[in-house]
């Protein structure tokens, strides 16, 4: 049997779309890359890009450029779907950065539907909202918005990449973390920061400094590293394998869990987080998970010293992109993915 062809799009953030499409490829499908194509994008005219800008400027309108952008790409992705003999599906990330003629597009172009996967709370993208209806089905991973019921939406999560779990490298690391510096979590890092100084543990801790002034000032301690360059998503997980112990200082505007959460599961590394949604899901254990107060250095300690527990495989197996994508899609076998109530 052919392999079948799903044609998928998603913000470039940090490279992601990478590792998706070259996991994509190892389940078996062909994959037309929507972000290849944004890549290539230029504007036809000095008429086109003025009235962009212009509309941008004066109206605050970004969908402008997004209806112009996909407009002009279009017959380029029409002849691609040509080429491949037709879209078996259609499956996007974050949908909002497309049109909505864009979208009605690929429907019609895909034999089973349109697919999107928000990754963030709805409220923080709120351009998605008058795209949900252009979905056939439409997945949500913070369980606040499964309660939005004006919406058809499904529940799913974030996955670990399951297709190399057979090479992991030796953990050299006590801990690993890496993330953009936002004010709501700042200090809580900080304080990590001065636990690691002080108890002479090793680390890979990096923080993405964006703003003006000195971000040492905000993290004097020298077990964090200020970086002002992203870490690219590959290498992100290729640093954090080697640690014994996954951090993840979560945002403060969603309950949905982190890529990093599922990576500690898959990978079958403790994790240390601030997020405490993490202990209604069916993978947890407190040894193995950790909701960190951000003040409490002796449960840290105490953390530390409890053994690993194996999670039972079916479960583990469950939050695999392998599964994940099968569920997405609708493709079986495959377990079902719910969120807490």
């Amino acid at each position: 049997m052919a392999n079948k062809t799903i044609l998928f799009g998603m913000p470039k953030v940090s490279g992601l779309y990478k590792l998706i499409d070259k996991n994509l490829r190892h389940c078996g499908f062909n994959v037309i890359n929507l972000v290849e194509y944004a890549d290539e994008f230029s504007y036809p005219s000095l008429t086109d890009y003025l009235y962009v800008k212009f509309r941008k400027l004066f109206y605050r309108d970004n969908y402008a450029k997004k209806q112009l952008m996909w407009q002009t790409l279009q017959p380029q992705i029409a002849a691609a779907i040509e080429a491949c003999g037709g879209v078996d599906h259609a499956l996007f990330i974050s949908g909002d950065i497309y049109s909505r003629e864009f979208l009605q597009f690929v429907r019609g172009e895909s034999r089973n539907g349109l697919v999107n996967y928000q990754f963030d709370g709805l409220h923080r993208f709120p351009a998605i909202y008058p795209l949900i209806k252009e979905f056939d089905r439409f997945y949500v991973f913070d369980p606040d918005d499964l309660k939005k019921s004006d919406y058809p939406l499904l529940p799913a999560t974030n996955f670990y990449f399951d297709n190399n779990l057979e090479n992991m490298p030796e953990r050299t690391l006590d801990f690993y973390f890496t993330g953009v510096h936002m004010d709501s979590r700042a200090a809580v890092i900080a304080r990590f920061g001065r636990y690691v100084k002080e108890r002479k543990k090793t680390a890979d801790i990096n923080i993405l400094w964006k703003r003006n002034g000195d971000g040492r000032k905000t993290y004097p301690d020298n077990s964090i590293t200020i970086i002002d360059k992203i870490i690219d998503f590959e290498e992100n997980i290729n640093r954090a394998r080697q640690a014994r112990v996954l951090i993840d200082f979560v945002i403060d505007e969603h309950k949905g869990l982190s890529f990093r959460t599922f990576e500690a599961l898959g990978y079958q590394q403790k994790l240390i987080t601030t997020n405490p949604q993490v202990k209604y899901y069916d993978f947890y254990h407190p040894n193995n998970f950790l909701i960190w107060d951000g003040y409490d250095f002796a449960a840290l300690d105490d953390f530390l010293e409890k053994p690993y527990v194996q999670i039972d495989e079916s479960i583990r197996k469950k939050y695999s992109f392998g599964n994940w994508i099968n569920y997405i899609l609708k493709i079986n076998p495959y377990q079902e993915i719910n969120l807490p109530n």
